[in-house]
Order: C-alpha cells, then sequence, then structure tokens
C-alpha cells in the first residue's frame, strides 16, 4: 500500500514538530528551576500532544501504530493560590486553533447545522454554511467551547494553544461582562491558571 502524497507530507510535518518537542523537552528538564517547573510542564504539554497527534496521523495513514500511551490529563498548573477565599470569581478561557482543512471545517459545520436543525434538507446547511466562521458559529451553537475543542483536529483545526484564568472579581466587574469581557484580566487577582503552549516552527 502506498501513501498518498499528501498524507506522507501531513505525517513528516507532524514528526518534525515531534522531534522539535523532544529537544524542548530536554533543555526544559535540563535547566529546571526545581519541581513544577512551568517551563518543564509546557514544554511536556507540547510534547504530549505532537506525540498524541503523529501517533494519530501515523495510523489514520498507515494503520500502524507507536509504542507510546497517554495519560487522560497531563498536569499542566501553572499557577495555584491554595489560600485564595474569593466572594465572586470569573472564569477567563482563550483557545487557539489554525485551520488547517477548511473542507473539513465547512463540512462539520454542515453536520452540526443538521444536527440543530434536523428537518431542514441539505441544501439549507450548504447555503448557511458558506464560509470558515459560519462553520464555527454553528459548531459552537450546536456543540458548545468544549465540544468544538473536543472535535478540532477531525473538523480540519490544528491546536495552537490556550489558557484558562481563574481570578477574583470584585462587585463591578459583574458589570463588564458583556461590554469588556476580558478588560477585568489581572494577574494579581489570579486565583488559579492553566497554560496549555503548543510550539511550531511557523
Amino acid at each position: 500500500m502506498t501513501t498518498p502524497p499528501h498524507d506522507a507530507e501531513r505525517l513528516q510535518a507532524a514528526l518534525d514538530d515531534l522531534t522539535d518537542a523532544l529537544e524542548a523537552h530536554l533543555n526544559a528538564c535540563l535547566a529546571r528551576s526545581g519541581e513544577a517547573d512551568p517551563v518543564v510542564q509546557a514544554a511536556y504539554n507540547a510534547l504530549r500532544i505532537a506525540a498524541d497527534r503523529y501517533d494519530d496521523l501515523l495510523y489514520d495513514a498507515t494503520e500502524e501504530v507507536t509504542p507510546w500511551e497517554f495519560p487522560e490529563e497531563p498536569p499542566r498548573v501553572e499557577f495555584e493560590d491554595l489560600e485564595a477565599d474569593p466572594g465572586l470569581v470569573g472564569v477567563l478561557v482563550r483557545r487557539d486553533y489554525e485551520i488547517d482543512d477548511a473542507d473539513r471545517l465547512m463540512l462539520s459545520g454542515r453536520e452540526a447545522y443538521g444536527e440543530l436543525y434536523p428537518q431542514d434538507p441539505e441544501e439549507s446547511a450548504v447555503a448557511d454554511v458558506s464560509h470558515p466562521g459560519r462553520a464555527l458559529y454553528q459548531m459552537l451553537h450546536a456543540y458548545g467551547v468544549d465540544g468544538l475543542d473536543e472535535r478540532a483536529e477531525d473538523a480540519g483545526l490544528l491546536p495552537r494553544g490556550g489558557t484558562v484564568w481563574v481570578q477574583a472579581l470584585g462587585e463591578a466587574d459583574e458589570q463588564t461582562l458583556t461590554t469588556d469581557p476580558f478588560g477585568v484580566a489581572d494577574e494579581d487577582l489570579l486565583v488559579y491558571r492553566v497554560d496549555e503552549i503548543i510550539h511550531t516552527d511557523d
């Protein structure tokens, strides 16, 4: 069986990302400042993601596997204030993706439309989801933020990183939810923070 050129190129790119992640992880470990070093944790996360992606692509293209096993939840905690006792908190989330396959994204958006409006004909989904932004809208509408993240790679989206902040809020901050939702971000008020950093050669 001959692997199609496009699949071979994606595999080679994934392998290149994996070797870069291995080297970055080694360098971070050699220079670590102690237990729970955030640089080591970020390098570990990047390595796990790169290895997982290579493993998936290898199986999809060749039905071969690697000897690696991946834990369900890698350690990603960057900051945690165990003594914090806020009365009001905000959870700020950012996730970045690269559109790797616009055709798959459009198809996924139309499938999401079909789940939202099962009574509509297929032509309605094609007419509604006419560009990637609309595809993302329908996926978010159908599955929510977490559902989009779970379906990202199958939908032609490559994760490029993310961060979640939990921080104390003042009473007046409630009024900014729709007017300036991320204007309240303040590192001095952090209770908990998780970063996922994905390194690329771009």
